[in-house]
């Protein structure tokens, strides 16, 4: 993906974890059940779980093959860069 090729998709892919985040966020005030963890993820915060999730969405295994023509003729970036580039530009993910 060459970046003016998926420059308005990666802009979108920015909006949405923020857009997302915030309405976790809100949700997570009313839910009473919100700190309820499975055994093996109770050192995370819940916060933290939803930036894991948000990566583990994205995760997979690409052949050179798929990776070449998404570079060359694909909208969105490829599926790595689209963890990289929301988390890197959203101060939140820093925070927690």
């Amino acid at each position: 993906s060459i970046g003016n090729q998926t420059q308005g998709e990666d802009i979108a892919d920015n909006g949405g974890l923020k857009a997302a985040f915030h309405a976790y966020q809100n949700w997570a005030k009313n839910n009473i059940n919100v700190d309820k963890k499975l055994p093996g993820l109770t050192k995370y915060s819940t916060e933290q779980l939803f930036f894991i999730n948000f990566a583990h969405f994205w995760c997979t295994k690409m052949t050179d093959a798929y990776s070449l023509n998404q570079i060359i003729t694909g909208v969105h970036s490829l599926e790595h860069f689209r963890v990289i580039g929301p988390t890197s530009n959203f101060n939140e993910f820093d925070r927690v």
